[in-house]
C-alpha cells in the first residue's frame, strides 16, 4: 500500500484513484460552472447597456476580476503542491459561487432598472463631449457631467437622436432622466437638449 502524497489515502497500483476520481469532479464542475459565469458576464453587461447606472459601483469595477484572479492563483497553489485533490470539494464549490456571483449581479441590475416603475426626475447635465461611434450603422454619443444627490461631477454617456447629438455642444447644458431604480441603485434612460420637450 502507498500512502498517496496529494489526498493522504491509500492505494494499490501506479496511481491513486481517489484523485483520479476528484480531479474528474474538478473538471466536471468547472466545465459547467464557466458557462454559467460567461452569461452572468454576459447578462451584466447587457444590463449596464440597458440600464446604466448613474454612479459606477467600485464593488462591482473590482469584483469582476477578483473573480478570476483570486480562484485562479488559488486552484494554481493548490496544484503546485500537490494538494488540489485534497481539497477538490472546497475548489468545486468557490466555482459554484463564482459562478452564482455573476448571475445574481447580473439580474440584480436588471431588475432594479426592469421593476423601477417611478417617475423619472430630470437632473441638469453639461456636455463635455461628443463622439460617433461607427460600426454597423453611426451611433451618436454625448458625454456629460452633472450633480446628484449631493455628489459633484458624475460623469456618464450616452447614445442619442442625431438632432440632439447636432444641436448639442460641449458647455451646453442637458436634461438627464435619471431614476430611483427599484433597489436604490440610481440609472438613467435618456438625454434631451435643455429647453426641448420630452418625447413620449
Amino acid at each position: 500500500m502507498t500512502i498517496c502524497p496529494e489526498c493522504g489515502k491509500a492505494f494499490d497500483g501506479d496511481q491513486c484513484w481517489v484523485c483520479v476520481t476528484r480531479r474528474a469532479d474538478i473538471e466536471e464542475t468547472f466545465s459547467l460552472s464557466l458557462p454559467v459565469a460567461l452569461a452572468g458576464i454576459i447578462g451584466t453587461i447587457i444590463a449596464f447597456g440597458t440600464y446604466p447606472p448613474l454612479e459606477s459601483n467600485s464593488l462591482v469595477d473590482y469584483s469582476i476580476p477578483a473573480l478570476f484572479i483570486i480562484p485562479g492563483a488559488i486552484v494554481l497553489v493548490l496544484e503546485l503542491s500537490w494538494r488540489l485533490a485534497r481539497y477538490a470539494l472546497f475548489v468545486r464549490l468557490m466555482f459554484v459561487l463564482v459562478a452564482a456571483t455573476f448571475v445574481m449581479t447580473a439580474s440584480y441590475y436588471f431588475l432594479n432598472g426592469l421593476l423601477d416603475g417611478s417617475t423619472p426626475v430630470e437632473a441638469k447635465a453639461v456636455v463635455s463631449e461628443k463622439y460617433i461611434n461607427h460600426g454597423r450603422g453611426s451611433t451618436y454619443n454625448l458625454v456629460w457631467t452633472l450633480s446628484w444627490n449631493q455628489k459633484n461631477n458624475i460623469k456618464g454617456s450616452m447614445g442619442v437622436r442625431r438632432e440632439t447629438f447636432s444641436a448639442a455642444e460641449p458647455g451646453d447644458s442637458v436634461r438627464v432622466m435619471i431614476h430611483p431604480g427599484e433597489f436604490s441603485q440610481a440609472w438613467y434612460s435618456d438625454v434631451h437638449l435643455w429647453g426641448s420637450r420630452v418625447r413620449n
